[in-house]
């Protein structure tokens, strides 16, 4: 710990021009009284309070350190650099992968508010939430060629290899657990759901759709302060086509731990949200006749991704994708997407519909009532 603190005020101290400032004119700035926030096994995180510095300059910072080097370090840089709402990148020490940036303080995020016990307050907090998620990436429209330029640094995501997994792992739920030699149904089966998610492939070259996406914009993600919401962790930031980060508000919460049954009304809202703050920057992207269509297809995908990155803990029965008391079962989760796939699916994507209707009810039928899923505790 004490070495990232030394490595965090050295990198304040070489702040390039135009950073926000903490080195006061009398010297350099102190970091001291580190707290660990836990980060992951990716990355130490702390709050570090600020000695010396300036009258009216922030009392703590955020100091994050990248364990390996997996582009991460890049990804947060130009996702800080580069994203509206986001915190404020102070410093950067791009050989030992550490970032300084801004300290938004604890704040309530919008899992608090879903799993909490204030309806109105859940309400309005995902509509809001949506509202400025929209924003935040209609708002790096300008910033896409500067961000692939950048992002080149960084190791690339085999989406490919990735699809094709969660394809492996959908169908052998679908036979009932066995991932034996395939029969001519099995493959007939297989080459009509590849087929559908090869009609996706136009998302992964966005061309004029193409935003600059934290990507892990799920509820924990996100806090909401004073002047409103701000989004954390932006170790994932891509560039990618906007209807991904619609899907988030439709699925909703594409690839997070806080997935429960919405309530009526609710997805249609965060869509209809989001894409209003998408529209005040990019209106020609959800003004396409496809737009409702391509959102759909980007819901496909993360659904057949979370089924091929979630499957072992799934099949293992692991008790709890995210904190306890809050968060769902592995299999919860994955009954809960797979139901929404096949009622959802159905006009666009049959094939893939079909395998999820499949796949849930050989869930429900393997592992009994304990994977029936809940609603989200402020609307029960």
């Amino acid at each position: 710990m004490n070495d990232t603190v030394a490595l965090a005020q050295a990198a304040l101290a070489q702040a390039a021009p135009g950073r926000p400032a903490l080195v006061p004119s009398s010297g350099a700035v102190r970091l001291t009284d580190p707290v660990d926030l836990g980060g992951s096994a990716r990355s130490q995180v702390l709050r570090c309070r600020v000695d010396g510095a300036d009258h009216g300059a922030p009392a703590t910072v955020i100091v994050k350190r990248f364990l390996s080097d997996d582009g991460a370090f890049v990804r947060e840089t130009v996702g800080l650099d580069l994203c509206p709402g986001t915190p404020t990148l102070l410093a950067q020490d791009p050989e030992h992968h550490l970032i300084v940036m801004s300290d938004l303080g604890e704040l309530p995020t919008l899992a608090d508010l879903l799993v909490g016990d204030d309806r109105d307050a859940a309400w309005d907090g995902a509509r809001t939430w949506a509202r400025a998620l929209g924003r935040t990436t209609g708002g790096s429209r300008a910033r896409v060629a500067e961000a692939r330029s950048r992002l080149a640094d960084a190791e690339p995501w085999d989406a490919d290899a990735d699809l094709r997994a969660g394809v492996d792992r959908l169908l052998e739920a679908v036979a009932g657990g066995d991932a034996g030699p395939e029969g001519h149904a099995a493959a007939d089966r297989r080459a009509a759901v590849e087929a559908e998610l090869a009609a996706t492939l136009h998302l992964r070259t966005p061309g004029a759709a193409a935003v600059v996406s934290p990507t892990d914009t799920c509820p924990d993600n996100a806090v909401l302060g004073p002047d409103g919401w701000r989004f954390l962790d932006l170790e994932g930031t891509d560039v990618q086509h906007a209807a991904f980060v619609a899907a988030y508000g439709l699925l909703p919460f594409a690839t997070c731990w806080c997935v429960f049954d919405p309530p009526p009304g609710l997805t249609d809202m965060l869509l209809a949200e989001l894409t209003a703050g998408l529209a005040e920057h990019a209106p020609d992207v959800v003004a396409d006749p496809a737009w409702d269509t391509s959102v759909r297809q980007a819901c496909a995908v993360y659904l057949v991704l979370v089924t091929g990155w979630l499957w072992k803990s799934t099949v293992a029965g692991r008790e709890l994708v995210g904190p306890a008391g809050r968060s769902p079962s592995y299999r919860q989760l994955m009954v809960s997407r797979w139901r929404w796939g096949a009622l959802n699916l159905r006009a666009d994507l049959p094939a893939l519909a079909a395998a999820f209707g499949d796949a849930a009810a050989w869930a429900l039928d393997q592992w009994g009532a304990d994977v029936e899923t809940t609603g989200y505790r402020a609307f029960r």
